[in-house]
C-alpha cells in the first residue's frame, strides 16, 4: 500500500509540471501526441547489479506535447521549445528482483534548430515520479540493493529528433539516459541507470505547429540577486539501520543575471545532517547544539531560466566538516519555481560523486537590485 508520506512525495515532485500543465491541455493549438518504443540495457555501476541482470530493457512512452509559439519571450530565447507530460513503462533487467518501472513525468524539449517543414533536433530533460513494482525486502527480496522504496525519482536526458512526414504525422527518434533513485530517503539506494534508444510516431492535432510569433524582448531590469533558501529533507544510513533522519540546508547565494536565459553565481551552505550522529562523540548533547551534525561549504552555480521555471546546477566543497563526510565535494541539481518576484519553491538533489545524499525541498526569498 502507498503510504501518506509517499503520496506527499509524488505530489511535491510533480507539482511544478502540473502548474505548467494547465496550458498543455488546450488541444486546439500547437499540441501533438507522441508514442515511442525503446530498447536498451541497464548500466551496471555496481557488481551486485551486474550479477542479477538477465534481460535487455524494453520501454514504452506516451506523451502529450505542447509546442511553444513565441507568445512568451522565453520561447524565442530557447528556439521555441516543446514541453508536456508523459507516461513511461519498462522492465528493469530482472523481473523477479527489480520488477517494472512506471513513471509520470514533466519534460521540456529544447531544439538545436528547426527546419521549414517543422522537423527539429533537440535535447530533452524530464523529471517525475516513478513506481517500481519490486523493491528491497529483507525477507523476500534481499538481493535488490538498488531500490529501497516503491516510490522513486525518475530523471531522463535524451537527444532526440522529430522528422515531419506530413503536416499531421512525424517520426521521432531518441538516444536516452534514464535514472531511478529514491534520493536516499530509504536504503538501499544504488539506483538504476538505463541507456537506450527509441523510435516512435507523433500526431499533430492541428497543422499550424510551424507558425511562430515574435515579441519584443524585455530589458534586464535587475541583474544582481541575493537569494536565501531554507530546505529540508530526509535520509537513511543504510539498509541495516532502521529509521529516517532529518537533514536540512540553509543556502545563501549571490547571482549575476548575464542574460534573460541564465545566471552565474556563488554561494555558501550550512548543512544539518542527523545521520552524522553515528560518527559523533557528543551524543549526550541535544542535536541542535551538537556541532558534529553540522557542515559548511561554498559553491559555484549556473541557473538556466525558462519563464518561471529554473534549472540549477551547483558544485561545492566543504570548508567545515568535523566528522566523516561522504566526499570532499558535493553537487546540487534541481528545479526552482518562481511564485512571484521575491518568493520561490524548489526541489534539488544533493549528491556526492553521483550518489544521492538527500532531496532538498526548499522555499527561498530573493532581493534584486
Amino acid at each position: 500500500m502507498v503510504s501518506k508520506r509517499q503520496i506527499i512525495f509524488i505530489i511535491a515532485l510533480i507539482f511544478p509540471f502540473f502548474v505548467k500543465g494547465q496550458q498543455i491541455m488546450n488541444l486546439a493549438q500547437n499540441t501533438y501526441l507522441e508514442t515511442g518504443y525503446g530498447f536498451g540495457a541497464v548500466m551496471p555501476h555496481h557488481s551486485s547489479i551486474n550479477y542479477l541482470l538477465e534481460d535487455y530493457i524494453q520501454s514504452f512512452d506516451i506523451k502529450l506535447v505542447k509546442s511553444t509559439n513565441g507568445n512568451k519571450y522565453w520561447n524565442q530565447l530557447f528556439r521555441y521549445p516543446d514541453y508536456g507530460i508523459g507516461y513511461y513503462r519498462s522492465n528493469l533487467g530482472n523481473n523477479d528482483v527489480y520488477g517494472y518501472a512506471n513513471a509520470l513525468y514533466g519534460f521540456t524539449k529544447i531544439p538545436f534548430f528547426h527546419t521549414a517543414n517543422g522537423s527539429h533536433l533537440n535535447y530533452q530533460i524530464a523529471v517525475g515520479a516513478a513506481y517500481i513494482t519490486n523493491c528491497f525486502d529483507i525477507h523476500t527480496n534481499y538481493s535488490n540493493l538498488t531500490i529501497g522504496t516503491h516510490i522513486n525519482i525518475y530523471i531522463d536526458f535524451s537527444l532526440s529528433s522529430y522528422i515531419a512526414l506530413s503536416k499531421k504525422i512525424g517520426l521521432t527518434n531518441s538516444i536516452r539516459f534514464t535514472h531511478f533513485s529514491n534520493g536516499n530517503i530509504e536504503s538501499p539506494n544504488y539506483g538504476l541507470n538505463i541507456f537506450s534508444a527509441s523510435i516512435g510516431l507523433a500526431y499533430q492535432f492541428n497543422s499550424d505547429y510551424s507558425v511562430k510569433e515574435k515579441c519584443i524582448l524585455p530589458e534586464i531590469d535587475s541583474k544582481n540577486e541575493f537569494l536565501i533558501t531554507y530546505a529540508g529533507g530526509a535520509k537513511s544510513i543504510n539498509h541495516y539501520s532502521e529509521g529516517t533522519y532529518f537533514a536540512s540546508s540553509l543556502i545563501f547565494d549571490y547571482n549575476r543575471k548575464y542574460s534573460l536565459k541564465g545566471k552565474w553565481g556563488i554561494g555558501a551552505d550550512i548543512f544539518f545532517d542527523a545521520t552524522n550522529r553515528q560518527f559523533s562523540q557528543n551524543n549526550d548533547k541535544n542535536d541542535i547544539v551538537n556541532s558534529d551534525l553540522y557542515q559548511a561549504g561554498v559553491h559555484v552555480l549556473h541557473d538556466a531560466i525558462m519563464g518561471d521555471l529554473t534549472f540549477t546546477i551547483q558544485l561545492g566543497v566543504y570548508v567545515f566538516a568535523p566528522v566523516h563526510t561522504e566526499a570532499s565535494f558535493y553537487t546540487r541539481t534541481g528545479l526552482r519555481y518562481k511564485l512571484n518576484k521575491n518568493w520561490n519553491v524548489s526541489m534539488t538533489l544533493k549528491s556526492h560523486y553521483a550518489i544521492a545524499s538527500y532531496i532538498e525541498w526548499g522555499i527561498g526569498y530573493s532581493i534584486w537590485n
